[in-house]
């Protein structure tokens, strides 16, 4: 999970909140079928959520157990389907009980939806406003002609990984300049010591935050690959 942004901390401290929705995207490629996106609410035009120029279909699901824990075991959320039709049934039987398919849980306060969510446009749209956590199905707890069970668990404690994977350091970013990990494809910013540049030769990442900033903005929430604040543990 990613850290809040400036925008997501002044919004949880409001006295009056927004909205904040809970977006699902359930990834069951792996199996060789598709990706499907549930909420469990409609935008007020009535119609699916429009999220990143993605359609959440409007669809009953409940979820618990995604409190953040520091000590022992990792949490095991829940989430709840209706099994409305027999649909959740026949994934079960389609996908090998679904176990191993990618949950990924958005967090997003309506105010930040897209556009295409409001009668009038939405000049608070942001892409970046959102909190990210990804679980993969460890089992299928519970399924009848109503509903549908899943247990989840973090994905490093279903494939073997031990931890770390990598050398923690506390201010230095990991990835490679336009790499997977950092993903920027923009136009030249900056040299290794946060010098302005537009030559495209001296384009190099200070692998500090203050590199990562200048590429994708200070509101931005940022793929930066150090470890923040770690040495003040």
């Amino acid at each position: 999970m990613r850290e809040l942004t400036p925008e997501q901390n002044k919004a949880i401290t409001q006295l009056e909140q927004d909205v904040l929705l809970e977006l699902f995207d359930v990834d069951f490629t792996k199996f060789g079928g598709d990706v499907y996106h549930f909420c469990n609410q409609t935008n007020e035009l009535g119609q699916p959520i429009v999220w990143k120029g993605v359609t959440y279909l409007p669809y009953p699901i409940t979820a618990d157990g995604f409190e953040l824990k520091n000590t022992g075991a990792s949490n095991r959320p829940n989430i709840t389907l209706s099994n409305l039709y027999g649909l959740v049934t026949a994934v079960v039987e389609d996908y090998q009980g679904g176990v191993g398919a990618v949950v990924t849980r958005r967090q997003v306060y309506a105010q930040h939806l897209d556009a295409i969510n409001f009668a009038n446009g939405n000049p608070n749209a942001d892409p970046n406003q959102q909190l990210v956590s990804r679980y993969v199905i460890e089992r299928y707890s519970a399924l009848n002609n109503q509903t549908a069970t899943f247990e989840l668990a973090v994905p490093s404690e279903t494939d073997g990984a031990m931890l770390p994977r990598r050398i923690i350091v506390a201010n230095t970013c990991g990835w490679t300049y336009r790499g997977a990990g950092c993903g920027y494809t923009g136009h030249a910013v900056a040299d290794e010591y946060d010098q302005p540049t537009d030559d495209p030769d001296k384009d190099k990442c200070s692998k500090c935050l203050q590199g990562c900033r200048a590429r994708f903005g200070r509101k931005a929430v940022l793929p930066f690959g150090g470890f923040v604040g770690v040495d003040k543990l």
